[in-house]
């Protein structure tokens, strides 16, 4: 099922819809750190008086600049320069128009914003410090509820209060200049500015008076963050992303399918080759069956007629022989033979022993038996098991396996260091933020444990502007271990302090020895005696930078790449190190799980390697105990016989135990005659009987003996004739299952095995066919044979599991088209909503557009509006091309047309106007425009201002202007605040302190901040 796009909920981010009450800055350009506050939802009338007695130098735009840092202003870029431009905004001596001798650069410096809703401001109050540093990291912003401003009677404590509350903030996390806006004030930009200032690179805008620099999409894509809706382009374009990882992942999927297709190919072929010499082997032995089986049949029938005359002859003969033998054997057992019962018994003993020979033969055949079967279990267990075998012996994978242990332990105790090393970083920075750290951190231990209070370690107080750095941080470096203790507590300090060896204390000074600090160095704490000692005596030279003592001869480098005094340095240094610890234990972990695969990979190649070597001695005593079953069955037949012929003997001598005694005379007579006729028929049979012999019936019996049975219903369907062609068949066929497993019988290398069978095949196909063959096919087939059975369990599991991973590979890109599929209904669904609801964001602000245009008497306007849908990666397009009509019968003009400069610069800020009409989502908006009236004429101002003051009361925007003297009379008629900054001689460094006149309907925000805003004003200076 399809899951539908539903456009996500707006993030508006932590300040929500609360609006900007009151701005305070520190050590921003010449402005004063008295509080300013703001009315919100009304147009603000920003001017003042500067030393030439006008507008100009007044500090008006520095002010708006704040603003928009305060408010992350997309155009100050703090997504790609991390905050850096807005340090511009910093005090410098050389823009406020003094001498570095009269004041100092600002090193760092604060703008703070109050924000709160239109309804119970107490309990929804805000305050976002921002701090700006000219060293990296150089724009960070924290928040807390409530108001927290610095509001010290004294301006001097005041600065140092700054210090105090931008610490004391920090509790809910210090944001990035890139995580600022978006986690403050959400998707739609909170602040849009357009600022008559160097400070950063001068883009167009809507604002900035130079709307026909822009392009359609540039106007579209500010339009389009206006409302609040670029959120839903950037959910489209994660979307997007995911669909082309998919299709991606897909593509890739099948890449990898037509490769490992490739690699079955092979693999099947090779199998499908076997399996064809299989079937080859079995035509071979289907055909020699059938030839054996039929020249057994021929020599059969042959057989039966020399056997038929045989026998007629034999009967004759061995009638003949039989009265020959009985008249010998009567006679010579008559004439010869004393002791009958003996010989029968001798007989029967010998014949008891034969049969216990054959019986003990027949036992040893079946133990040897059952190991061979055995040995047989053991080999088709080890071929499943070396299948992964490299080749390497087990010697060497023993090895591998040892040296991966070895690895994979190094990389556990590796890993198990790096995470103590975390522990000991993280440890380190705790103490550090608790003013506990290193070796001045045991010392102030000790101290407190002595009761002695207010010690704090040097280089925790000690701070150094970036210019004194080259000079004072190798003066310093001897006592970064040093610790600061009251001259009052010296004594007791240094007693306390007796059992730390080289301990190093430092006393503040005592009451007539305090003085200025030493330029670019500032301490809490009382020690410009130590400080300006150290100045006098440690002489500073450049290139390098280094610190020389004359007295005693030593010299201290310098050029520390970060700063070294200062808890901030020192904090950042020890985080550093802690996120340092904290990669070093990831890479560790990897590592480890690499060994740990490493180790997996060489115990299965030693165990494939072990299983193999125990294959060879497995095959060597099978073929060992095969030919001793031979021998044995050889040994048994020998003995059967014997046995008949021990029987026979009894036999014999129990029939002569019966008769004794004939007529000696009357025999041998008989015995003559009988002896020539015997002869001469024995004779007679004898030369039949080697006829017959030629015949090699029992050899060709013993040759179809295992094939007969199969043709025992269908003998006379055999052929007769050309049975010579039957044999090449079958030796054809035997070459063509050598062939197809990929021996060569013209390689001289092969097998000795392999070779003995290529030669019975060929003395096979050479052979006449008229004598049985003394080697039959399937013997010489059998190491061919042997091969072919020994692999044919691994092909079977080869093929299935190929089928199995086809099957399983398919399964898996059909979940990944069907996954693309998804992703990509979905994103059309996605993009079908996101065009019409910018379509009618866009239709709302034309809308806007030309009322604005209208109320102020124009001849109307409107926008045209032109989207590309984004293909593959490319982004989303939306060309909105402002147009205008120059009178009522005129046609709509595009802005780009440009005929009266002054009409471009107010329709462009009516369609920024438009645009903030058109959200009704985003609340608490600014607008800031520098210079406002500026090349506008009379009634054109009057316009102007008009349209942003109903704008302003229409949607609660908050608009901030600065006016010229030519336009402060116009703007005073209709803006519900007047900001009035002085700064009214060259020789004083900062502004006066604002005055304000406006009006706020809601009694509770200005109470929020009323006594912040009075603390100071009326002391001296103020």
């Amino acid at each position: 099922m399809t899951n539908l796009y539903v456009p996500r909920t707006s993030n508006r981010g932590i300040i929500g819809s609360r609006h900007l009450i009151a701005v305070q800055t520190f050590d921003v350009a010449r402005l004063t750190t008295h509080p300013v506050p703001v009315v919100p939802g009304t147009f603000v009338a920003v001017s003042g008086e500067g030393p030439r007695g006008d507008s100009n130098g007044s500090g008006k735009t520095s002010f708006l600049a704040a603003v928009s840092i305060l408010l992350g202003d997309p155009q100050w870029r703090f997504d790609t320069k991390g905050g850096k431009a807005a340090t511009g905004v910093l005090f410098r001596p050389d823009s406020a128009g003094v001498s570095g001798h009269q004041a100092s650069p600002a090193r760092s410096g604060y703008i703070v914003g109050v924000f709160a809703d239109d309804a119970h401001a107490v309990d929804t109050a805000v305050t976002v410090w921002v701090h700006l540093t000219t060293s990296e990291p150089w724009m960070e912003a924290r928040w807390a509820e409530g108001v927290h401003l610095a509001d010290h009677e004294d301006l001097d404590e005041r600065d140092l209060q700054a210090d105090v509350i931008w610490q004391a903030v920090r509790h809910n996390g210090t944001l990035s200049a890139r995580r600022m806006a978006d986690k403050l004030y959400g998707d739609a930009p909170r602040c849009l500015t357009y600022l008559d200032t160097p400070l950063r690179p001068p883009v167009p805008s809507l604002l900035s008076q130079q709307m026909t620099e822009m392009e359609p999409k540039d106007i579209g894509e500010s339009l389009i963050a206006l409302s609040g809706s670029k959120g839903h382009l950037d959910a489209e374009r994660v979307l997007r992303g995911d669909v082309l990882v998919q299709r991606r992942t897909r593509d890739d999927s099948l890449a990898r399918a037509a490769e490992r297709e490739r690699e079955y190919e092979v693999t099947l072929k090779a199998i499908d080759d076997r399996d064809a010499a299989r079937a080859a082997l079995a035509e071979a032995d289907d055909h020699w069956d059938v030839y054996v089986v039929a020249k057994y049949r021929k020599a059969l029938a042959d057989d039966v007629l020399a056997a038929e005359d045989i026998e007629d002859l034999a009967r004759k003969h061995t009638a003949a022989a039989l009265l020959v033998a009985e008249a010998e054997a009567v006679l010579e057992g008559l004439q010869a033979a004393t002791d009958f019962a003996g010989a029968e018994r001798r007989a029967k003993e010998d014949w008891q022993k034969a049969q216990s020979k054959t019986r003990g033969l027949q036992i040893q055949r079946a133990e040897i038996n059952s190991n061979h079967r055995t040995l047989v279990e053991e080999r088709n267990k080890l071929l499943k098991e070396s299948a992964g075998w490299a080749g390497q012996p087990s010697t060497e994978t023993a090895a591998v396996q040892a040296q991966s242990l070895g690895e994979r332990n190094k990389a556990e105790l590796l890993r198990d260091n790096t995470r103590a090393a975390i522990t000991e970083e993280e440890n380190a920075l705790v103490l550090a933020r608790e003013g506990r750290g290193g070796t001045a951190g045991v010392l102030l231990d000790s101290l407190a444990e002595n009761e002695i209070k207010g010690a704090s370690a040097l280089f925790d107080v000690v701070e150094l502007d970036e210019s004194a750095r080259p000079s004072w941080e190798p003066r310093l470096l001897p006592y970064q271990d040093a610790v600061i203790v009251d001259l009052d507590q010296a004594p007791a300090a240094l007693a306390a302090l007796a059992e730390h060896p080289g301990a190093g204390v430092i006393t503040t000074d005592g009451e007539d020895e305090s003085g200025a600090f030493p330029d670019g160095v500032r301490c809490r704490l009382p020690i410009t005696r130590f400080l300006r000692a150290l100045e006098v005596r440690l002489e500073h030279h450049s290139a390098p930078d280094r610190v020389h003592d004359e007295s005693l001869g030593h010299t201290i480098t310098g050029g520390f790449p970060d700063p070294i005094a200062g808890r901030e340095a020192l904090l950042a240094r020890l985080g550093k190190n802690v996120e340092d610890a904290v990669e070093n234990e990831r890479q560790a972990t990897i590592g480890l799980q690499l060994a740990e695969a490493a180790l997996l990979i060489a115990s299965a190649s030693h165990r494939s390697a072990l299983a193999a070597e125990r294959l060879l001695v497995v095959n060597e005593e099978e073929s060992r105990l095969s030919q001793q079953i031979g021998k044995l069955d050889g040994a048994i037949n020998k003995a059967s016989e014997e046995e008949t012929a021990q029987q026979a003997a009894w036999e014999t001598a129990n029939g002569a135990l019966v008769g004794h005694s004939h007529q000696v005379s009357l025999l041998e007579a008989d015995l003559r005659t009988l002896r020539s006729d015997e002869r001469d028929k024995r004779d007679k049979v004898r030369a039949r009987e080697q006829e017959r012999v030629k015949l090699d019936v029992e050899a060709w019996r013993q040759l179809a003996a295992d094939a007969l049975h199969r043709y025992e219903n269908d003998i006379d369907e055999l052929p007769s004739r050309d049975l010579g062609a039957v044999r090449v068949k079958a030796t054809d066929r035997l070459a063509d299952a050598m062939r197809l497993f990929g021996i060569n019988e013209s390689d001289e290398n092969l097998p000795t095995e392999i070779s003995e069978c290529v030669r019975l095949r060929r003395q096979l196909a050479a052979g006449s066919g008229e004598r049985a063959p003394t080697t039959e096919l399937p013997a010489a087939a059998e190491p061919l044979r042997r091969r072919l059975e020994s692999l044919a369990g691994q092909d079977r599991v080869t093929r299935t599991r190929i089928e199995e991973q086809r099957s399983e590979h398919a399964r898996v890109h059909e979940g990944l088209e069907q996954e693309l599929e998804d992703g990509e209904s979905r994103l059309d669904v996605m993009q079908g909503m996101i065009a019409q609801h910018i379509e009618g964001i866009l239709g709302r602000v034309g809308k806007r557009f030309d009322e604005l245009d209208q109320q102020r008497g124009g001849s109307g306007a409107d926008l045209h509006i032109s989207a590309t849908p984004p293909q593959g990666a490319a982004e989303w397009v939306w060309e909105v091309t402002p147009r205008w009509k120059r009178s009522r019968s005129g046609s709509l003009v595009s802005y780009r047309e440009v005929a009266n400069g002054a009409q471009v610069k107010v329709h462009a800020v009516q369609l920024v106007l438009a645009a903030v009409l058109a959200d009704a989502e985003t609340h608490g908006r600014v607008l800031v425009l520098d210079e406002l009236g500026n090349s506008l004429g009379e009634i054109n101002r009057k316009d102007v201002l008009g349209a942003l003051k109903r704008v302003a009361e229409d949607t609660q925007v908050t608009i901030l202007g600065t006016c010229q003297d030519s336009v402060l009379v116009d703007a005073a008629d209709v803006c519900g605040e007047l900001l009035w900054f002085a700064h009214t001689s060259e020789a004083e460094a900062y502004n006066r302190p604002t005055r304000v006149w406006g009006f706020n309907q809601d009694s509770e925000q200005v109470e929020l901040t009323a006594d912040h805003l009075t603390a100071g004003r009326y002391r001296r200076g103020a």
